[in-house]
């Protein structure tokens, strides 16, 4: 699985989430490296600057467990868009974990 992160194989340097009709973080967990490389070039053509990075398939549950964050994952060939409510940025980062 992989993720979109502040810093390149660090998730603790803090995750990219988009939200969801109610304003709810969810991060977004991509099966396909390349589907989580065209999501995020579509954020770096919006002056967004993160990476793409590997979680193993048993953390990502662990993950969101610990974080106490929705999660969401994007199947092999979902064609996912940011939207407008996630353009603000939003990174979830370790000083925002409860």
């Amino acid at each position: 699985m992989y993720l979109l992160t502040k810093q390149e194989g660090k998730i603790d340097s803090g995750v990219y989430a988009s939200v969801d009709d109610e304003g709810t973080p969810i991060i977004q967990f991509f099966v396909e490296k390349d589907d989580a490389i065209m999501y995020n070039t579509m954020l770096e053509a919006l002056d967004q600057s993160i990476h793409v990075t590997e979680i193993d398939d048993d953390m990502l549950e662990k993950f969101c467990n610990v974080t106490g964050h929705a999660y969401s994952v994007v199947d092999e060939g979902d064609f996912v868009i940011p939207k407008i409510e996630t353009l603000e940025h939003l990174i979830l980062n370790r000083d925002s974990l409860p």
